[in-house]
């Protein structure tokens, strides 16, 4: 096995210059730095990255508790997170959670038996058991995108509210008078707050309650699909439907098509992510986009704030959706 020793004397210096190289540590010309990476090179030598974290009493590592790792959406997130993670000198553990809040709490122990130094987390649903927790008291920790009723931990997301809001104005600018929404489910907090957002600007505007019509999805095509069959069986289904993911919207349209009918002359369907496959439906989907890279490095930038112990000033973080619009909206029977 190849040593410090050994690229030291390849590269005519002195181990602790070379320690130095490797960590970034104390003043080390640039002829020199580049001797010892060349030598690193040429031996392929692999610091011992244990030895190191228990020299520093530190891990470098942070934990990330995804959701669902199969949703474009979360994928989506945790790439991000892991380069976010990377250019602040982190490695990242993934662990998919699978929705399941059991798991959750037991991969939340096991990253702290792994000593890392931070984690990221979206919470399961109000079902969570990550609340106020013990284990959570060991260590920082920033909450991503689901958070609870009155959640005082860190906490970087989509502003739900305003993505609801979104869809209802553009929905009742193009003239549709009669609505629905798939919602996901509703013991999730951001599910709440879009409908909240879509609901209280369509009754802004006039639109009375009745007129909303509310199907409980599940965040996944088949829950587009059977919330767009409710749809259909009302005795005058609105023309206008506001899905609050774009697998939901996907799954609505599908099902729209398969019943004969056609969007967006029929029907205008709104989604929420602005995932890859809005931009490649057929039609292409009209969304409410989340920056998930933003979310991604401002997280990433808040967690790494409490890892060295720097004050933070704001605890909640709120992003602002943004409304791509594409062909599966149109005024009403077009």
């Amino acid at each position: 096995m190849v040593s410090i020793k050994d690229v030291a004397r390849l590269a005519g210096v002195s181990p602790t210059t070379v320690s130095r190289v490797i960590n970034g540590t104390g003043k080390t010309s640039a002829n020199t730095a580049r001797k010892v990476l060349q030598a690193i090179e040429k031996l392929n030598y692999q610091p011992n990255l244990l030895a190191r974290s228990l020299r520093s009493q530190r891990s470098r590592l942070l934990g990330f508790l995804v959701i669902d790792i199969e949703s474009p959406v979360f994928a989506r997130l945790a790439k991000y997170i892991e380069e976010a993670a990377t250019r602040k000198g982190y490695n990242l553990i993934l662990c998919n959670v699978g929705e399941n809040p059991k798991k959750e709490r037991e991969y939340l122990e096991i990253l702290i038996q792994r000593q890392v130094e931070g984690i990221l987390f979206s919470r399961v649903s109000d079902e969570s058991l990550l609340y106020r927790t013990p284990q959570l008291e060991k260590i920082p920790y920033v909450v991503l995108d689901r958070s609870l009723e009155k959640e005082e931990a860190p906490t970087v997301k989509l502003d739900n509210y305003q993505a609801g809001v979104l869809a209802a104005e553009h929905l009742f600018s193009l003239g549709h008078r009669q609505f629905a929404c798939i919602t996901g489910p509703l013991t999730i907090k951001i599910c709440r707050e879009r409908l909240e957002g879509f609901v209280e600007t369509l009754q802004r505007k006039g639109i009375p309650q009745e007129a909303i019509f509310v199907a409980q999805g599940n965040f996944k095509i088949d829950g587009g699909r059977s919330g767009m069959e409710n749809i259909l069986s009302l005795p005058q289904p609105p023309t206008a439907i506001f899905c609050m993911n774009d697998m939901m919207a996907l799954g609505a349209m599908w099902t729209i098509r398969e019943r004969g009918f056609s969007v967006p002359e029929n029907f205008s369907i709104v989604g929420l992510d602005n995932s890859i496959l809005s931009e490649y439906s057929f039609p292409p989907l009209t969304t409410v986009a989340q920056p998930f890279d933003l979310m991604a490095s401002r997280a990433m930038e808040l967690l790494v704030k409490l890892i060295e112990g720097k004050k933070v000033r704001k605890k909640e973080i709120l992003l602002p959706p943004k409304l791509m619009v594409r062909s599966s909206t149109a005024p009403p029977g077009r």
